[in-house]
């Protein structure tokens, strides 16, 4: 996973969210989106966002059969409208997903001891992270992973 990581140039880097999950996406009055929460902004590869944006709306959207992959589809298409894809998009995505998977298990094993509301979802979603990587090293797709077709 790692050198998959260090791939991508200047041009699949800049500045980013770092935790733009769908808490971090607000209605505007008026219409519109608006994005809160710039705590771990910083420079980074472009897929951090969007594996953090598919990982959110995977973990709600999946029990209904199609609604994740639509979203992602309109996610992307609105997503391409502004910057291209970075180059092996479909082949990075699964590590990135991995990635913020991590970046949660961090998260929640650091505030949980210090924060009510992170101890009350923490093992929940641990559990849930670790089938993920579970699932993963027996070669399942990582949850979000999305096929050609798809993307």
């Amino acid at each position: 996973m790692a050198p998959a990581l260090q791939e991508g140039g200047q041009d699949e880097r800049g500045r980013i969210h770092g935790d733009l999950h769908r808490e971090n996406v607000i209605a505007l009055p008026g219409g519109g989106i608006g994005v809160i929460d710039f705590d771990d902004c910083g420079e980074g590869h472009f897929l951090i966002d969007i594996a953090t944006v598919f990982s959110s709306v995977h973990r709600i959207a999946r029990t209904k059969p199609g609604t994740y992959e639509e979203f992602a589809r309109a996610f992307l298409t609105g997503y391409t409208q502004v910057r291209p894809l970075p180059a092996d998009f479909a082949r990075l995505l699964e590590p990135y997903l991995l990635l913020r998977d991590a970046f949660i298990l961090n998260f929640v094993t650091a505030a949980a001891p210090v924060n009510a509301v992170v101890a009350s979802w923490g093992p929940g979603r641990i559990a849930g992270s670790v089938a993920n990587m579970q699932a993963y090293v027996e070669g399942r797709p990582y949850p979000g992973t999305l096929t050609c077709d798809q993307s």
